[in-house]
């Protein structure tokens, strides 16, 4: 019946055309038949022929339109949203044509929920199972940390989420190193290579934290190469100071028995060496004797209920040089020396306590200011067979080594505190003290170097295969991805990191004084919007937030006070977006506001920018309405919290998701050809107008 009412349309629009053509050919006979000018009478038939094809070319014209436009919805049903049903407009065989389309997508997506349905059953039992070891990995206090061989975190759980404390830090897909040096991690790698030890153990300085860091391989079978590393972190700040205080505990304990012990021996060899003591004078020493007894039982009492097993704080671990003379020299500055810290050596590793040394140095260093006016040292760290030499020179005499000694017998921090002396014996090490060339001096201390030096052999051993750990937030599908490297545009989409940015402002106009009130922000990793790993803030704009620009946004003067201005904000942002590609929907207008802070590291400053509203008005040339609604409801996306800077940020990402699954479609695989996708579209212009300065 459809068929047979395209065809009357089509029968009635033929027609049309030659009745047109038939009476304005009628017309013309009639006017040359009775004379008319042939001027007049040519001109007549131009328009009339002018008409026709105007008619004709807007037909067919919209014909081309709906046909492209019908191929565009196809695609978006073939690669994104089945649930899209194509609009059966136009004449003839594109009405049937998106009817049939439609059929076919009904029967597909049916298709599809069925096949669907039988692979998450077969999926329950081992979802159920990984649910229960990621809720395992969520339980341990341990922070554990999983890196591909280039150091980008493919997993973590929340005991490393809180022990580094940055959401601009801490996301899969981010650097590790910058959490951990470098060199600490290729230095472990180095060893457990040749299978020296199944894991290797290790300190750094980190935000004035002394972090134990305990590396092991991923070993992939197949290949028999390392697939990544594990790292379990641990802050060991509080572990070594109750180390220092048990310590202390133990030298009281000593000084308390040793003057005990005197009094006890003095009271027992006066009884002794005085037999014709009276009754009294006897019964006095006797109860001497007594009290020193019970004290001394008292205190050891004491300090076995409070000092537990002290080498459980023993904390001698490989740390690299560089951060022991970073620890050394901010506790030098605390005792009133300033320090000039010199290069020092990737290679050069320390086996240490690294809080101990630091504080023994400061100790010699404020005796050195006291007794001979040292106000300044030049700290340096070199590498002398298998141990280390920490030198601190300064312009002046050397002090005598009885002078040393007297400062190396002193507490710490207060009696009964381990001495300087105690710290170098516990490091088997050597202290002592020289002058130098010219009217210089030095002080050094000899440490043992951490195992593992280019100076010893290391044995070839094939090590044993590790399994994987699988803590709470993953994405294996990163183990495989190589390291995005290179030039922006020459990263394949695939391997791009974006941060998604929006913002809430208090109007439209940021020339005419609006600012911003809310910023959000998500990342998207591997084709996913990691909602864990996002950026939500307040700012105080400075002024009055409108009643109208409340109403769409909710934010209101008394949610802005006291809260930080954007300047103050910006930083953090650039800080979780370093290293991404920064997208949002129409992101130019929330990057003109930005800009309005003036502050240095701008987000979008040194990075590309992808706007999802340029890249659908490339892709999806034929439609008319690019607003996110649009956009998120023909990709099949839900709109949830909306008008609120992390709510919209959050449905941006899925729908740069969902593009970039269309881009790949059409033979768009870098982030360059996406930036010259994007810059060809009408849009494109008409934001630069509207944004650019």
């Amino acid at each position: 019946m459809a068929a047979l009412d395209l065809r009357r349309r089509q029968w009635a629009a033929v027609t049309a055309v030659a009745g047109y053509a038939t009476a304005a050919a009628a017309a013309l006979g009639v006017l040359a038949a009775t004379g008319a000018d042939p001027v007049a009478v040519a001109v007549l038939a131009v328009a009339a022929v002018a008409v026709l094809v105007v008619v004709l070319a807007r037909l067919l014209g919209r014909t081309s339109a709906i046909a492209r436009r019908l191929a565009a919805e196809t695609r978006v049903v073939v690669d994104v949203n089945p649930s899209l049903r194509l609009d059966p407009v136009g004449a003839g065989e594109l009405y049937l044509l998106a009817a049939a389309v439609n059929r076919l997508a009904d029967r597909r997506e049916s298709a599809e929920k069925e096949v669907a349905q039988r692979v998450e059953e077969g999926r329950r039992e081992m979802e159920a199972e990984r649910n229960r070891l990621a809720a395992l990995m969520a339980e341990l206090t341990a922070a554990v940390v999983v890196c591909n061989p280039e150091g980008r975190i493919l997993l973590y759980n929340d005991a490393a989420r809180d022990l580094v404390d940055d959401d601009a830090l801490l996301g899969l897909g981010r650097s590790v190193f910058a959490v951990v040096d470098r060199g600490l991690i290729a230095h472990a790698h180095e060893r457990l290579a040749v299978g020296e030890e199944a894991v290797h153990a290790a300190t750094t300085l980190r935000g004035g934290r002394l972090l134990g860091v305990r590396v092991g391989l991923v070993r992939d079978t197949a290949r028999g190469a390392p697939a990544g590393f594990v790292l379990v972190l641990e802050d060991l700040t509080r572990q070594v100071r109750a180390a220092d205080r048990r310590e202390a505990q133990l030298r009281r304990l000593t000084e308390a028995t040793r003057a005990a012990l005197g009094s006890i021996r003095a009271a027992v060899e006066t009884v002794l060496d005085f037999p014709n003591l009276t009754e009294p004078e006897r019964a006095r020493f006797l109860r001497i004797v007594r009290e020193e007894a019970e004290r001394l039982g008292e205190r050891v009492d004491a300090w076995a209920q409070e000092a537990g097993r002290p080498e459980e704080d023993q904390v001698l671990t490989d740390i690299r040089g560089a951060d022991l003379l970073s620890l050394a020299a901010g506790e030098l500055q605390q005792a009133g020396v300033a320090a000039d810290v010199l290069p020092v050596p990737e290679d050069v590793w320390v086996r240490a306590d690294g809080y101990a040394v630091s504080r023994a140095v400061a100790h010699l260093a404020s005796r050195l200011r006291e007794r001979h006016s040292v106000g300044d040292v030049a700290l340096s760290l070199s590498q002398a067979d298998r141990h280390v030499q920490l030198d601190a020179r300064w312009t002046g005499a050397a002090p005598p080594s009885s002078e040393l000694e007297a400062w190396l017998a002193e507490p710490l921090a207060g009696p009964g505190t381990p001495t300087a002396r105690d710290v170098v014996d516990r490091h088997r090490g050597e202290v002592w003290a020289s002058p130098d060339a010219g009217a210089t001096a030095y002080l050094r201390l000899l440490l043992p170097a951490a195992p593992g030096t280019p100076q010893e052999a290391r044995p070839a051993v094939t090590p044993a295969p590790r399994a994987p750990s699988r803590p709470e937030f993953y994405d294996f599908d990163l183990f495989t991805a190589g390291a995005a490297a290179g030039d922006w545009e020459t990263r394949r989409l695939e391997e791009v990191a974006f941060t998604v940015l929006d913002t809430e402002t208090t109007g439209l106009d940021p020339d005419g004084g609006d600012r911003v009130v809310s910023l959000g922000a998500v990342r998207v990793v591997n084709g996913r919007v990691l909602r864990s790993e996002t950026f939500e803030r307040l700012v105080d704009p400075g002024r009055p937030v409108p009643a109208s620009a409340s109403a769409i946004h909710g934010i209101t003067d008394e949610m802005v006070a006291g809260e930080p201005s954007l300047a103050e904000v910006l930083p953090s942002l650039a800080a979780f977006a370093a290293d991404t590609v920064l997208a949002g929907h129409d992101v130019g207008f929330d990057l003109r506001f930005l800009r309005q802070a003036g502050a240095a590291g701008l987000p979008g400053a040194d990075q590309p920018v992808l706007d999802t509203l340029l890249l659908d008005a490339a892709l999806h040339p034929d439609h008319d309405d690019h607003t996110l609604e649009a956009i998120a409801s023909r990709l099949g996306v839900s709109v949830v919290g909306r008008h609120t800077a992390l709510g919209d940020a959050l449905v941006t990402g899925e729908v740069l998701v969902a593009l970039l699954a269309l881009l790949r479609r059409r033979g768009v695989s870098t982030l360059g050809e996406a930036l010259a996708l994007s810059r060809e579209t009408y849009e494109a212009r008409a934001a630069q107008r509207r944004y650019e300065r």
